[in-house]
């Protein structure tokens, strides 16, 4: 039988469905947030990464609303990307930056604190925080502050997404480091990186798929048992060994991770010579992956 996955997909942002979509998904992912900053991040005094993560830091040292901070932070951060980012990102972030400050207030006499460990409180918190952010951006905005800024550093100095918000939220551990216990920056740091981690999943997906190249001279009957047995689909490329001037068709084809297993042993089975290489793919579109 022919596996199918599905996936979401959103309409077209130039289309009220799209922009209607668009909205109440990054709405939803700020919603997830401010819980997790009510629920699990303010009340046993951590932080989070980026602009959220300067509000608290200035919520516990000057005692200033959370809300009001995230505000000021981004004022002049939204004002540097008017000058060199789309309208649509930044309108999208908007969205979600207004959204997280109403939400906070709003939510938090609703929102029971529960009686964790410190251990406990920063694994949930970056799991609620990094799925509210991906959520976020999955859906084309940005929780604002420093990934507004990490937009803009990459096209204007190369400099990679990933590194800044590394950097900045490094950052903001070293300053917690000036007013609180290693203890708290340690576990900040626990709760930063799962939900980095947890961004990625649901940005790319907790299933990743694999692209493989396989070279052989049994192309045909490699190719034939892929399609019969795993019921994927095989492109041949046409190749030629630099050394030996060869010409041979080589087989590329995409597979979902549980598939790899099943794959090696077809090509071990038919020729152990034959040379393989897997590479990571974040998305596939087409049939038997994302519809049907």
């Amino acid at each position: 039988m022919k596996s199918q996955k599905t996936k979401l997909r959103l309409s077209p942002p130039n289309t009220p469905l799209g922009v209607i979509e668009r909205i109440i998904g990054i709405s939803f992912g700020s919603m997830l947030m401010a819980i997790s900053i009510n629920a699990l991040i303010a009340p046993y005094g951590l932080l989070s990464g980026g602009i959220s993560g300067l509000a608290l830091l200035t919520k516990y040292v000057f005692n200033l609303p959370i809300p009001l901070g995230i505000f000021l932070f981004n004022v002049p951060i939204f004002i540097w990307g008017i000058k060199c980012l789309s309208k649509s990102f930044l309108v999208y972030s908007f969205v979600g930056i207004i959204t997280l400050i109403i939400a906070l207030p709003l939510t938090k006499p609703f929102i029971p604190i529960p009686d964790l460990d410190l251990i406990l409180v920063s694994i949930s918190s970056g799991i609620v925080n990094g799925i509210g952010g991906g959520i976020i951006f999955k859906y084309g905005g940005s929780p604002g502050g420093t990934s507004i800024i990490a937009m803009i550093m990459k096209k204007k100095r190369n400099i990679s997404i990933g590194s800044f918000s590394f950097y900045s939220n490094a950052l903001i551990l070293a300053l917690s480091l000036f007013f609180f216990d290693l203890k708290i920056t340690l576990y900040t740091a626990v709760s930063i990186w799962i939900s980095g981690k947890m961004n990625d999943y649901v940005i790319d997906g907790i299933n990743r798929n694999k692209s493989v190249i396989i070279i052989s001279d049994k192309s045909a009957e490699i190719a034939m048992h892929i399609m019969k047995d795993l019921h994927r689909g095989v492109t041949y490329l046409e190749g030629c060994g630099a050394f030996s001037g060869c010409h041979k068709s080589v087989i590329n084809c995409v597979v979902s991770n549980y598939e790899i297993a099943k794959l090696r042993e077809i090509v071990a089975n038919l020729d152990q010579q034959a040379f393989m290489f897997i590479t990571d793919v974040t998305e596939v579109s087409g049939k038997g992956f994302t519809w049907g």
